[in-house]
């Protein structure tokens, strides 16, 4: 899959059916986009692509106090397009430029001339140019002129509710993982390298694979959740917490997995965490002998939950 990360690396001698949106997190509405995007470059004889922007557009019009964490990280994003079908990936950044174009020029020099759209597939709420002034509508009604296919995908329901970027990140925030991961339709993952903790786990009779948090990246309510956990090309039932570890000291938050069937040391390997529900949340201890009874059960609860038997 090849990817351009500036609108000036742009240079193509081929024509796109183009998926627009942010997709962050990459959700199944998000999904329904993409298939649209796939479907349109089959029927139309040309390369299935997607644009979208490296950062998100609320960081520059200034509506949070600081970056918008993202759901999924960059690779994840990209091997997810890759994953449904996408070719060619145009992930620019969104800035001052893009976010003063008039919608028009933005249909015109960007989608047709830049990226040769003979297709083009967004979602029902997709806003564009100056002040967000582009629309789906306008989409549609200059396609009979530049001479591309329209697809406007209906809003993505869950319930009532309609799925979305927003109610993800408040249900991760919540530690609703069930709900998130429905609305995501895969577990919500987190990636990282594993490093020493403090060795309390090993002490205890439950050693446990540590990673930092990406301060780019939400992360779950603090709280032991029932998890997945991939090293290398295997994949292990586990239960990891998510937390500061407030009955042992002050820390800054992580997360300590232990992983069922590994016993081998992991510090500086790569590991992904699969998030699947939430057992409880973090509670402050009175002391380090009621923790490891917690710790115990919590690991006994986890093995019921994936049907792993006690050693």
């Amino acid at each position: 899959m090849k990817v351009y990360r500036s609108l000036a690396d742009i240079n193509i001698d081929f024509e796109t059916s183009v998926a627009l949106g942010n997709f962050d997190g990459v959700h199944i509405g998000h999904q329904k986009i993409l298939k649209s995007a796939v479907k349109l470059a089959a029927k139309l004889g040309v390369r299935p692509a997607c644009f979208t922007f490296s950062n998100h557009p609320r960081e520059l019009f200034g509506k949070t106090g600081g970056g918008v964490l993202f759901i999924a990280n960059d690779d994840e994003k990209l091997q997810l397009f890759e994953d449904a079908g996408i070719e060619v990936v145009f992930d620019v950044p969104f800035d001052e430029v893009t976010m003063n174009m008039l919608p028009e020029v933005f249909i015109k020099d960007i989608l047709c001339d830049k990226l040769k759209a003979k297709g083009v597939s967004c979602g029902f709420n997709y806003r564009f140019g100056t002040r967000a002034s582009g629309d789906d509508n306008l989409l549609l009604e200059l396609g009979s002129i530049y001479g591309y296919e329209t697809s406007i995908i209906p809003p993505v329901k869950v319930g009532s509710e309609i799925v979305s970027s927003t109610a993800i990140r408040k249900y991760i925030e919540a530690g609703d993982i069930t709900k998130a991961n429905e609305y995501l339709g895969r577990p919500f993952t987190i990636n990282g390298t594993v490093i020493h903790g403090n060795h309390i786990g090993s002490k205890i009779g439950f050693p446990t694979a540590n990673i930092e948090l990406s301060s780019t990246k939400i992360s779950p309510m603090n709280g032991v959740y029932f998890t997945r956990t991939s090293v290398g090309l295997s994949t292990f039932n586990s239960v990891s917490n998510v937390g500061n570890k407030p009955t042992i000291g002050d820390y800054n938050k992580s997360i300590e997995t232990h992983i069922f069937g590994v016993n081998e040391e992991l510090y500086g390997r790569e590991i992904k965490i699969e998030f699947l529900r939430l057992h409880r949340p973090e509670v402050k201890f009175k002391s380090i002998e009621l923790l490891t009874e917690h710790i115990a059960d919590d690991v006994e609860s986890a093995r019921r939950f994936h049907g792993v038997k006690a050693l």
